[in-house]
């Protein structure tokens, strides 16, 4: 199976991101420096896969700072279970758009 490609889908921030609706994201922060050093997000389909993305220190993502509507770059890539690429695209301004 390839990559699924969905609609825009909006990135609801929340507690927890597991068992949270498609596309949320729960950021963490460092525990030394108490800065936001990422966050965990559901798949944009709906699936339940849940993916990472690493705001600081070595091959982290660019962003805009911006908890509300985040924007992150390079493009997301989640892998599935079987350790082929699932879903691919964009955070931007807060929305998850696929590739």
């Amino acid at each position: 199976m390839g990559e699924v490609k969905t609609a825009p889908v909006a990135a609801v921030l929340v507690d927890e991101a597991a068992f949270a609706p498609a596309g949320a994201i729960a950021f963490y922060e460092d525990r030394a420096s108490g800065e936001i050093a990422g966050f965990h997000f559901q798949c944009p389909c709906g699936c339940g896969l849940m993916g990472g993305v690493r705001l600081i220190g070595s091959q982290a993502w660019r962003w805009n700072a911006c908890r509300d509507k985040p924007t992150v770059s390079p493009s997301v890539l989640l892998y599935g279970a079987d350790g082929r690429p699932h879903w691919h695209g964009w955070l931007r301004n807060g929305v998850w758009e696929s590739c």
